[in-house]
C-alpha cells in the first residue's frame, strides 16, 4: 500500500542569506546604502547596495523593468513567454538573448553527457515535480513514451536560427536564475555601483567590499537549519543546488526531482547538495545542477580541470556528511 505522500520544500539556504545581508545592514550601516528585494521567477530576490545612490526608486524601476523581461523570455507559465511559443514551433527565430541562454546550456548539457539535459520537461510534468499535484511513480510504460521525446541533441542552433523538433520542450529554469543575476550586475556596473550583493532564489553574485571586508556567504546544512561553511566572494558568484529541497516520500523512499534523462528515474548518487563558486553565475546556476547528476568523485575531477571553477559536494552516509573539495575550494571557506 502507498503511504502518504510527502512534499518537502526548504527555504532555509534563502533565509541564511537573507540573515546574512540583514546583519550585514544593521552592523555596517550607511546612511546611502540600498537594499532592494522582491518576488521574480516564482522566487524572491534582494540586492545590497553600499556605493551612493541617488534615487533608490529608479533603481528599483530599473531592476524590475529587467527582470520582467527576463521572465517574459524564459517563464515556462507564461504562455506568451517566448519559450513558450519556441516549443510549440519547429523552426523559427529566436532573440539573442535567448539564444546565449540556449548556447550556454547546451555547452553544459554536452559537458555532461547528456547527463544535464534542457529538454528533460516533459519527465519533470510527468512525475509531479513542475507543480503541487499529488505524486505518483510513473509507469515504466508511460517513462518510455516520454524519453523517446527527449534530447538536447534534437536542438539545432545557429545564430538566432533555432530547428526542433515540435515534440522537444526546452526548460531554461536551471540556468535562468544565474543569467538573472549576471543581468543586474551588469545594469549596476553600467551605472557605476561598485559594492554590492545581488541574490535570486538563491543564486549570487558579489562585487567588490562590504565595508573593506570580503562579502561572506553561507552554505546551507543539508538537514538542518544551520550553517556547514561560510565563504567569502570576492567579485564572483555561488550558487547551490541540492535535493533536500525538492522531493517526495513514497514507502519510506525519497524520490528527488533530479531526474536522469537517460533512465527516466531520479539519480541514484547520494548527494544532496551541490555548491558552485565561479567568475558568471550563469556559470555557477548550470555546474551545480551538472554537479547533482554526476558521481561525486567523477564532477569534482571535472571542476579541477574547469578554470575558475570551485565546487563543494555534501553526501549523506549513515547519517554522516561526507565532503567532495575542489583543489581551491579551501581559500574560500572563512574558519
Amino acid at each position: 500500500m502507498i503511504s502518504t505522500i510527502l512534499v518537502k520544500r526548504s527555504l532555509y539556504f534563502v533565509f541564511f542569506i537573507a540573515v546574512l545581508l540583514l546583519f550585514s545592514i544593521f552592523t555596517n550601516h550607511k546612511p546611502n546604502k540600498a537594499f532592494i528585494h522582491g518576488q521574480t521567477m516564482g522566487t524572491t530576490y534582494s540586492i545590497t547596495i553600499l556605493d551612493y545612490i541617488k534615487n533608490k526608486n529608479l533603481l528599483e524601476i530599473e531592476i524590475n523593468k529587467l527582470l520582467i523581461n527576463i521572465n517574459d523570455i524564459f517563464s515556462t507559465y507564461i504562455d506568451s513567454s517566448e519559450i513558450s511559443i519556441v516549443n510549440d514551433l519547429e523552426k523559427t527565430t529566436i532573440s539573442e538573448e535567448f539564444s546565449h541562454v540556449l548556447n550556454k546550456a547546451l555547452y553544459y548539457c554536452k559537458i555532461s553527457n547528456g547527463s544535464y539535459d534542457i529538454t528533460i520537461a516533459p519527465l519533470v510534468e510527468l512525475w509531479g515535480f513542475s507543480d503541487f499535484t499529488e505524486k505518483t511513480i510513473p509507469s515504466q510504460k508511460i517513462i518510455d513514451e516520454i524519453l523517446s521525446k527527449i534530447g538536447y541533441e534534437n536542438l539545432k542552433v545557429s545564430g538566432t536560427e533555432l530547428n526542433k523538433e515540435k515534440y522537444i520542450k526546452i526548460d531554461l529554469n536551471s540556468i535562468a536564475k544565474g543569467y538573472a543575476v549576471d543581468k543586474i550586475a551588469l545594469l549596476l556596473d553600467s551605472m557605476n555601483y561598485r559594492d554590492y550583493l545581488i541574490e535570486v532564489g538563491g543564486e549570487i553574485r558579489a562585487s567588490g567590499n562590504n565595508n573593506n571586508d570580503s562579502w561572506i556567504i553561507g552554505i546551507q546544512h543539508p538537514v538542518e537549519s544551520s550553517i556547514v561553511k561560510k565563504i567569502k566572494l570576492d567579485n564572483l558568484s555561488m550558487a547551490t543546488s541540492g535535493t533536500y529541497n525538492n522531493y517526495f516520500t513514497i514507502n519510506n523512499i525519497d524520490y528527488s526531482h533530479i531526474l536522469n534523462p537517460k533512465t527516466g528515474y531520479p539519480f541514484e548518487y547520494n548527494s544532496v547538495s551541490s555548491t558552485i563558486i565561479a567568475k558568471n553565475c550563469i556559470d555557477a546556476d548550470a555546474y551545480a545542477t551538472v554537479a547533482m547528476t554526476q558521481n561525486p568523485v567523477e564532477i569534482i575531477s571535472l571542476i579541477n580541470k574547469s578554470p575558475n571553477v570551485e565546487g563543494y559536494i555534501i553526501q549523506i552516509k549513515d547519517n554522516k556528511l561526507v565532503e567532495y573539495k575542489s583543489l581551491g575550494f579551501e581559500n574560500l571557506i572563512v574558519f
